[in-house]
């Protein structure tokens, strides 16, 4: 089965690249910048928060090109910072507009959906009972529906971009082919990566409720239950996206690896 395949070629691709769990473990750290700063200063926080959104923003689809590459190199031997390098700005334009194309469709999703709700409660109030309400629901779970098919069927255009060398929008098309003639592989594939995320962002979310205050709108002093619950959310953040974000992507690519067919170029792991 191609999920299992897939999941037994991950441990010895990182153990053979550590790098790859160094760089997430980078990425970790700097992913828990802005929730830190924004317990020592509320400014500090959200200028922190704002520069690290928009550094993601542009800087995702070099970073994710780099990561897809350096997966792939080590699930057949080994690989570098160089291969990051190089994929990263190889793929970037075709990721970035890809990306575009995926977040547009999601804004226009979200907008049909508030239209809907906002629709359904008017005509709820004007008539005076649930109807609109019930409308407004079912226009709302067909959405959601058509979202999560959305998402299902072209979640590995970013591989075929760096994998395959597809386009922008080829990658979109070329996703959708190869989950159609790979069905329930890729529903398992999705729930299994589905946990691995939920574990992922429940560390996060669990590690902030627990390790630090609440955020008020005033600078807090120093202490050191502050210092060591700051240090502690670090830590789980790091080592969180060490352990999950590695795993996670060089588990897609094997599984991406595996249910690619000969005909469309697919260059089969070594063992």
């Amino acid at each position: 089965m191609a999920i299992g395949k897939a999941l037994q070629s991950v441990p010895g691709a990182l153990a053979r690249n550590p790098l790859i769990v160094a760089l997430f473990g980078l990425l970790g750290l700097l992913q828990s910048a802005p929730t830190v700063t924004q317990q020592i200063n509320p400014i500090i926080g959200i200028t922190v928060t704002g520069v690290f959104l928009l550094g993601m923003l542009l800087g995702l689809p070099f970073i994710h090109g780099g990561l897809i590459k350096m997966a792939d190199e080590a699930l057949r031997g080994t690989t570098s910072l160089r291969t990051f390098i190089s994929a990263g700005k190889e793929n970037y334009v075709p990721l970035l507009v890809a990306m575009l194309v995926v977040f547009g469709v999601n804004i226009v999703l979200g907008v049909v959906f508030w239209i809907a709700v906002m629709m359904g409660l008017g005509v709820g109030f004007a008539v005076g009972n649930d109807a609109g309400l019930i409308v407004a629901g079912l226009i709302g779970l067909v959405i959601g529906l058509l979202y999560l098919v959305f998402v299902f069927f072209i979640q590995f255009y970013s591989q075929e971009i760096v994998l395959n060398d597809a386009s922008a929008l080829g990658s979109l098309k070329q996703s959708a082919s190869l989950v159609r003639a790979h069905l329930l592989s890729t529903f398992g594939y999705m729930v299994v990566g589905g946990i691995g995320g939920g574990i992922l962002g429940g560390a996060a979310g669990g590690a902030g409720a627990l390790l630090l205050p609440a955020p008020t709108a005033e600078s807090q002093s120093f202490s050191t239950d502050m210092l060591l619950g700051m240090g502690g959310y670090t830590v789980i953040i790091v080592l969180s996206s060490m352990l999950l974000g590695s795993l996670l992507t060089v588990f897609s690519v094997a599984f991406y690896r595996e249910i690619q067919t000969p005909q469309r170029g697919s260059q089969p792991m070594s063992t």
